[in-house]
């Protein structure tokens, strides 16, 4: 497999990779940036004053941090209005938001952030783990669904997880049922890398930083 390693600008690629009736999922450890980045995707839609859903299933959205990431790209703080968040707490309103979609003004693109946390707390026993499965299979088929129906983009981001023998994403045999798109996120020593894994293009690896405007590339 190829590997596009020379790039202009983050922002270019994050533009390029998202298509309507697809899901791309953003995973990661915690603190390489899976959540700026799903932000920084929807930048485009916002500046043509389109609605994007964000689905907040932890409690972590810090909207003092988009506003820093626009402020310092000198973009109109007005295009914060086209922005949506949903707190949800757990899988039972996390389902049922999906069914009232449209109640949200013509959303041109879903984002749910840490897509899996909810799933995988309330069905943590080993006897729910078909329970869990089932669910939350059901739910990324819904996602599908919803991204097809109303021909929209939609952005997981979903966390690695860590054992003494490998990491591992939660979930990931249904989350991998239903995305065309994977965008890996990993952390070294003095800098972060992404790989992207896409149906419709060779893989991509790209450096960044993490800075005030968001995802840059490294220098």
């Amino acid at each position: 497999m190829m590997f596009q390693t020379e790039i202009k600008d983050i922002q270019e690629i994050l533009s390029g990779i998202t298509k309507n009736g697809i899901i791309t999922d953003i995973f990661g450890f915690r603190g390489v940036g899976k959540t700026q980045m799903s932000l920084q995707i929807s930048l485009n839609l916002l500046k043509s004053e389109k609605n994007v859903l964000f689905i907040d299933t932890t409690g972590e959205f810090r909207p003092e941090r988009l506003l820093e990431i626009v402020k310092n790209r000198n973009l109109d703080e007005s295009l914060l209005n086209h922005l949506q968040v949903a707190r949800v707490t757990n899988t039972k309103e996390q389902i049922e938001l999906l069914q009232k979609i449209e109640e949200f003004n013509e959303t041109s693109m879903l984002i749910v952030d840490n897509v899996a946390d909810l799933f995988s707390f309330e069905y943590s026993n080993k006897e729910q783990f078909y329970l869990q499965q089932n669910k939350f299979m059901n739910y990324m088929h819904s996602l599908a669904q919803l991204a097809i129906n109303k021909k929209i983009p939609v952005i997981i981001t979903n966390q690695l997880m860590e054992t003494k023998d490998h990491a591992y994403e939660k979930m990931a045999n249904s989350i991998n049922n239903y995305t065309h798109q994977k965008i890996k996120l990993e952390k070294y020593k003095d800098y972060f890398q992404g790989k992207i894994f896409s149906s419709f293009s060779q893989e991509i690896r790209f450096f960044y930083r993490i800075e005030k405007i968001g995802l840059v590339k490294r220098s």
